[in-house]
């Protein structure tokens, strides 16, 4: 599965499930992802210490990348 994040989005609703309806932050696509899930980062701003959040996603098997990167 893969799981969107997108800072710029501010949607209550959101899935996680395409660039549209990306989870707001990377703490939400953790709380859905399981071993050998991907998650896409959109370029923004985060509230948040993504360095360690992807460290912690690593450290599950889940792959963390940017979007087109």
């Amino acid at each position: 599965m893969i799981w969107y994040v997108n800072s710029k989005l501010n949607s209550g609703s959101s899935d996680g499930r395409s660039l549209q309806t990306a989870f707001a932050s990377l703490q939400q696509a953790l709380d859905h992802a399981k071993a050998g899930d991907t998650i896409l980062i959109a370029p923004g701003a985060y509230d948040q210490d993504l360095a360690a959040r992807v460290s912690t996603a690593r450290a599950a098997n889940i792959i963390v990348g940017v979007v087109g990167a």
